[in-house]
């Protein structure tokens, strides 16, 4: 008669057997207790879904280890059987190279071996350890769809109704706490108003964004050109995630696009009556009279769901300056995918500020687009990703900084607020704070320039160097230019903090030189969301096998020998000569530290 195990007893219960030297500390029989091959209870099921929960919800991955990784498959096969398939991929999804086939073959190879002495015990053991509490209520809910007869709880013979979600999957990091209390006070008052480190996060790269579009006559020289500070930014994750604070970052250019807008009312009223006027004269009373000229339509956040001809009109009319603001990327990339000029040509020119000539057939009109200089502010889910940019051969992937994230949190409150404010008057009010800088700085005779100190130069082109080497080797030519450009966004996005300042010590000096704080926070901010970007670009069609020895190199545990780094090759169905040739290149850029048949990831190698 095996012994069923009891989680709540096993807490306060010294483990008793002994480990291989060949498998992982927590892979060990547990006494008195064996597995059960695919035949569990509601109980077992029950505790598990919970502790499964709780690894989601605090976005936890306890599958870093290959070895780890492996004796969770034996755990889950020895307990559930078949219908432990869907829990291993829910543990796996959190790894950065997680993959659903590789996860599949893992875990038939799990189904078919047996006598390795791995129990449930393993998987329990490996969440505590990540901090994860395994204190269970007992509920009677059970993971697995429909009923169970005794005579189906066979291994391979559960059937379950519960699939893997085929939408992407982030296993991104959140943007270091400390980061937080070093940005400017508008910035840190305003993330304050959010309890969620991905709602702060999500709504600190809107208001980046929105803000590096809205500092007119500032500047910086960037590999011997005038920069601006306008960025590309994109918040993505399935539906329903959370993508939604986004959505208060806008009111930082509300004002100004209000303003904007009233003007041109007002200018179109007196264009009207100036045109009424006009035609209420003869012919020869008109000698000598100019026909009144239609003014521009102006506005601050161009619209991205009208034509692609509309949309050309109107950064035209507004000097070729304006933010993008789409929470549904979809409608760009519909106007993207219109047949009319070279408009993702303008997008990625505009990243630049570089000037293009663009002419419509249809009206013989010839534009050109002079100097322009574009933010734009996006979010959607993945698919709506690879619709917009399905390949990164056109070079618009590389100009976005991307946010791309899955929430696991539990459903929350609606009617409790996290601070006891009007939010939408807040954040009002922080748009005319904006509103007041973006005047100031308009009125300015010329241009400020904006620089690092030649300290901080060294350090950026080193930290920037380390950074280009390691992901062409790990990724591959094809992420280079997000590699490249990310120099240019962090410059950006310290010439973004360093002008808020103003608002602080309105020190309007000439040059603005960059503060050590802003420095570092523009570097934070950037490296988090370099992988971020990373998990984008692996997440692109038909990219399955690019980042193959990124998958590699992050699948090996931080200490390993020869035999388990080809262990882990062979997982990932990677040759020994390729493997041992990546190890090479690992070693020769730092990434591994060597001695005998020991090799030992340095601490800042991940």
């Amino acid at each position: 008669m095996k012994k069923k195990f009891e989680i709540n007893q096993w807490l306060h219960t010294e483990p008793t057997a002994e480990s291989s030297s060949n498998s992982s500390p927590v892979s060990r029989e547990v006494a008195g207790f064996t597995g059960r091959r695919g035949i569990s209870d509601n109980d077992s099921l029950n505790d598990v879904e919970t502790i499964i929960q709780r690894l989601e919800s605090a976005h936890t991955d306890i599958t870093a280890s290959y070895s780890d990784w492996r004796d969770i498959g034996f755990a889950f096969a020895d307990e559930f059987g078949e219908a432990g398939r869907d829990y291993f991929h829910r543990v796996s999804r959190y790894y950065p190279g997680y993959s659903q086939s590789n996860c599949d073959k893992q875990y038939d190879n799990c189904l078919k071996s047996s006598g390795h002495g791995v129990t449930i015990k393993s998987f329990f053991h490996l969440a505590q350890q990540a901090g994860i509490s395994l204190i269970t209520t007992g509920s009677n809910s059970s993971p697995v769809s429909g009923e169970v007869s005794g005579s189906d709880k066979r291994r391979g013979n559960i059937e379950t109704k519960s699939e893997i979600d085929s939408e992407t999957i982030f296993n991104t990091p959140k943007i270091p706490t400390e980061v937080y209390s070093q940005l400017p006070e508008i910035l840190r008052d305003s993330c304050e108003m959010f309890a969620d480190a991905i709602e702060k996060d999500v709504f600190l790269i809107g208001a980046i964004a929105v803000i590096s579009g809205s500092l007119p006559n500032i500047e910086g020289i960037y590999f011997d050109e005038p920069h601006s500070a306008h960025l590309y930014s994109f918040v993505t994750a399935p539906a329903g995630s959370g993508k939604g604070k986004l959505k208060w970052a806008k009111f930082f250019g509300l004002r100004i696009h209000k303003t904007m807008v009233e003007q041109s009312i007002r200018e179109k009223e007196a264009y009207e009556q100036e045109m009424e006027n006009y035609n209420n004269l003869n012919k020869n009373q008109r000698q000598g009279i100019e026909r009144p000229r239609e003014p521009k339509r102006k506005m601050f956040y161009i619209p991205a769901n009208s034509s692609a001809s509309a949309f050309i009109q109107a950064l035209s009319d507004n000097d070729f300056k304006g933010i993008i603001f789409e929470t549904e990327a979809d409608t760009l990339a519909g106007t993207l995918k219109q047949d009319w000029g070279n408009f993702s040509d303008v997008l990625r020119k505009a990243f630049h500020h570089e000037s293009t000539n663009m002419f419509r057939r249809k009206d013989n009109e010839h534009i050109e687009v002079e100097d322009p200089h574009l933010a734009i502010v996006l979010s959607g889910t993945p698919k709506q990703v690879h619709n917009m940019m399905p390949d990164v051969e056109n070079g618009l992937f590389s100009r976005f900084l991307y946010y791309a994230f899955e929430d696991y949190s539990d459903f929350k409150n609606p009617f409790v607020s996290h601070r006891k404010l009007n939010y939408t008057e807040f954040f009002e009010a922080k748009g005319e704070q904006t509103y007041e800088l973006y005047q100031t700085l308009i009125d300015q005779p010329s241009p400020m320039e904006f620089r690092f100190t030649a300290e901080q130069g060294e350090i950026f082109t080193q930290q920037f160097n380390t950074l280009y080497k390691r992901n062409r080797m790990l990724l591959g030519n094809d992420f280079n230019a997000n590699s490249r450009r990310l120099g240019l966004i962090t410059f950006r996005i310290a010439m973004v903090l360093r002008t808020l300042r103003i608002l602080e010590d309105g020190d309007y000096s000439n040059p603005l030189i960059c503060s050590e704080t802003d420095f570092q926070t523009a570097i934070q901010i950037a490296f988090t969301l370099e992988k971020h970007a990373i998990a984008v670009f692996q997440n692109l069609p038909n990219n399955d096998l690019k980042g193959v020895k990124l998958k590699f190199y992050n699948a090996l545990p931080d200490n390993f020998n020869r035999q388990g780094y080809l262990s882990v090759a062979q997982d990932l169905d990677i040759k020994e000569k390729t493997a041992e040739k990546y190890i090479g290149q690992f070693k020769d850029n730092g990434l591994l530290e060597h001695e005998h048949n020991n090799y030992t990831k340095p601490p800042n190698g991940k």
